[in-house]
């Protein structure tokens, strides 16, 4: 017969496992930060050392709603709330490990100070090295000459309200790297940091919330740059998902595509990433609740080149209500988009990243010389009166070739672009200069190929045009031109035959 038997994780393993959840220190400070953002907090101060003689500790203090005893204990307690319960929609939390987890990742003292309702001020502090000590959940209760000794007290004494987070010993810091600890915080605070948090947080900055790193206020990021003239936007569309007890939520899509890059300031250039990380950034932006989880990424989807697609920016947002249909993990650095969801958004991302690729491919009118004939290659005018040149998307034989693969037409796309990026111009000039450019001739293979392919796109045209029509549709293109004459009596003849 089967019986129960209580099994309580060893504190000291169980600590020191959820220590290596692959925190970065600048997702770290965020899930605390997502804390303060939870206990309606309005400002948010990250604190660093002044110097190597000061304490070597970061303190993160917020003028939020404080907690009593009980309540502190509670927040320091591991999974302090259920996953599957439902939360204010403000609360940026899910598992009740954030504090913890992120906080012990980094360093292996974490201490929380807060006032409660009645100006009583409490502290408690989880300790890596008394739980290696004691092996048992023992979180130390600070008497208030204990809190008086607490880095960035005063700033907290200072305001008589909110809480106060500090780490201290630094353990990961000083793994792999010759710098001290105190070096390492000043580099961080500066440029990752700021970065990090000014693009998260960049929907609440200036309107909702105030985030300073030491004295410094930080401003929203814009990766859309929503107001530049030069964007463009395209109408966004709303999904209805509904939940297991029938309760609907809605999640909406937004598609921007970003200027051309010389049409972009300094400033524009800063607030959307740096044009180093144009490529890189481009794909869904998702944010839950404002607060921006993931991005930079297409989740799977076939978009063609990176290079083509690379001024496509897509805005999703959705409520806490669907953290576990998106998958949030605890770091809150990963999510999957619903298969449903999913599916329902590949009409709209393709209508974004069509008007991305014609912003890349056809940035300036196109100028060939015949405007009867249907060229392969496209000779586009760009800024300042420079050439480029594309493959013409829409020449009949690209079209046939494209409609022909099918769901598979995106791998054209793929191979064009990178034909397209990649086509060796200098080379292909200096071979000509110096005469040793072999241009090939019309040999019987090659008519014989042409042939099977005039006969193909005829066949395709005459479905919707005459004969006639359709055989000078398809010798029109750049591929016949060289042809077409001596092709014309004998493609006219093999259809009057009625050949197959």
């Amino acid at each position: 017969m089967s019986y129960i038997k209580q099994v309580i994780p060893q504190a000291d393993m169980l600590m020191g496992s959820m220590r290596s959840m692959g925190y970065s220190f600048e997702a770290a400070i965020a899930d605390i930060i997502d804390n303060s953002i939870s206990a309606l907090a309005t400002t948010v101060k990250v604190l660093f050392p002044k110097s190597e003689e000061d304490a070597l500790a970061v303190g993160i203090l917020d003028n939020g709603c404080g907690m009593g005893e009980v309540e502190l204990l509670e927040a320091m307690r591991y999974g302090s709330k259920s996953c599957e319960a439902k939360r204010d929609e403000n609360d940026l939390g899910r598992f009740g490990l954030g504090l913890k987890s992120a906080s012990l990742s980094q360093c292996r003292k974490l201490t929380v100070a807060s006032y409660d309702k009645n100006g009583c001020i409490h502290a408690a502090t989880w300790d890596y090295n008394y739980i290696l000590e004691q092996k048992d959940w023992m979180v130390k209760m600070h008497s208030i000459e204990e809190i008086n000794e607490l880095p960035y007290i005063e700033a907290l004494f200072k305001q008589k309200e909110g809480t106060l987070v500090v780490w201290q010993d630094f353990d990961f810091f000083e793994k792999g790297s010759n710098d001290t600890v105190y070096k390492q915080l000043d580099d961080i605070k500066s440029t990752s940091l700021q970065e990090h948090l000014e693009l998260v947080y960049h929907r609440k900055l200036g309107t909702k919330l105030q985030i300073l790193i030491d004295n410094y206020k930080l401003k929203p990021a814009d990766p859309f740059l929503e107001n530049h003239n030069k964007t463009t936007h395209i109408h966004p569309i709303s999904i209805a998902y509904e939940v297991d007890n029938g309760e609907e939520f809605q999640i909406t899509a937004t598609p921007y595509i970003l200027p051309y890059y010389t049409d972009l300031t300094t400033e524009d250039q800063k607030k959307m990433g740096g044009l180093e990380n144009l490529r890189k950034n481009q794909g869904f932006y998702i944010y839950r609740n404002e607060r921006l989880i993931i991005w930079g990424s297409w989740f799977g989807m076939h978009t063609g080149s990176k290079e083509i697609t690379k001024y496509a920016r897509v805005c999703v947002d959705f409520p806490n209500s669907l953290d576990d249909v998106w998958s949030i993990d605890i770091k809150k650095q990963t999510a999957v988009i619903p298969a449903r969801i999913k599916n329902q958004l590949t009409r709209k991302v393709a209508e974004a990243l069509n008007i991305s690729r014609k912003k890349q491919n056809h940035r300036g009118r196109i100028e060939n010389i015949d405007e009867e004939k249907d060229y392969i290659w496209s000779r586009n005018v760009g800024r300042n009166n420079h050439f480029f040149y594309t493959v013409n998307r829409e020449n009949a034989v690209f079209q046939h070739i494209r409609e022909s693969l099918g769901d598979q037409a995106y791998l054209l796309d793929t191979l064009i672009g990178e034909i397209e990026y990649n086509l060796p111009v200098q080379q292909i000039y200096l071979d000509r200069c110096n005469n040793i450019l072999d241009e090939p001739d019309e040999d019987q293979e090659r008519l014989i190929e042409l042939r099977s392919l005039a006969i193909n796109m005829i066949k395709a045209y005459s479905i919707v045009f005459t004969l006639e029509d359709s055989i000078n549709k398809t010798l029109s293109t750049d591929s016949f031109s060289k042809v077409k004459d001596k092709m014309r009596e004998e493609l006219i003849n093999y259809f009057k035959s009625d050949h197959d």
